[in-house]
């Protein structure tokens, strides 16, 4: 008797599993194996170059600022080479489209998955300060792109063209747009290159280990709202 009961109940949390879960993993289409697929791909990008980085930002800065978009990639290459200011040019035109390459990806997800992708990157629970924001968000798309750009700005500028998707924002406005923004951060770093040198390199890097420290304990405190809300919901229904 026990045994059918926990066989039922194990049955019936299986399928309250799968209801869910978005129906792009239960019920994938071709579409979404293709995105599913480039979210893998980017993460292992991201992931082989992280024991990269130290090395190619002091050897090889040129192929960090191009391949990755590296705003400390791109000020090392211009203290590295002075007054060259047609190779400056190049340099910042590249990195600016290298930034925002994989951007192009999100905004598909969000065209082609709408809402349910916002969801699922908050696990079903979408937390206090997104709820707060997304009116603003909505009302001001493009402002809330423009502060994903300032430098060491913790907006996440993957979520923000996500929505832009989500709202069938035309494709190519927002892929100018976006570039024209890249432009404006890889310039910035092209200023503290060109007039400071690498010397600044320290102060910078200790300014956007700050913001990602902040940024970690804003996710942190998400998860933990997030579980103890998901704990509390879970000894209420027993």
């Amino acid at each position: 008797m026990s045994d059918s009961l926990n066989s039922e109940e194990n049955s019936r949390s299986m399928s309250d599993q799968q209801r869910s879960l978005p129906s792009f993993l239960t019920n994938p289409g071709r579409t979404d194996k293709i995105l599913l697929g480039m979210l893998g791909f980017m993460t292992l990008f991201w992931m082989a170059f992280i024991p990269m980085k130290a090395f190619l930002l002091v050897e090889h800065p040129w192929v960090l600022a191009l391949v990755t978009g590296s705003g400390f990639g791109t000020l090392s290459a211009v203290a590295q080479s002075p007054g060259q200011y047609l190779q400056w040019a190049v340099l910042i035109a590249l990195v600016a489209l290298s930034h925002i390459k994989f951007l192009a990806v999100y905004f598909l997800i969000g065209k082609h998955w709408g809402q349910e992708f916002i969801t699922w990157v908050f696990s079903n629970r979408t937390p206090l300060w997104y709820r707060a924001l997304e009116g603003f968000v909505q009302r001001h798309l493009w402002i809330s792109l423009f502060l994903c750009f300032i430098p060491f700005s913790p907006v996440p500028a993957t979520l923000m063209v996500a929505i832009a998707g989500i709202r069938r924002v035309r494709g190519w406005t927002v892929g100018i747009y976006l570039y024209g923004l890249a432009l404006l951060n890889k310039s910035f770093y092209l200023y503290l290159g060109a007039h400071f040198g690498e010397n600044i390199q320290p102060t910078l890097k200790i300014i956007d280990r700050y913001m990602m420290q902040i940024t970690l304990a804003l996710l942190l405190y998400v998860f933990v709202v997030n579980w103890w809300k998901g704990s509390k919901k879970q000894k209420e229904g027993r």
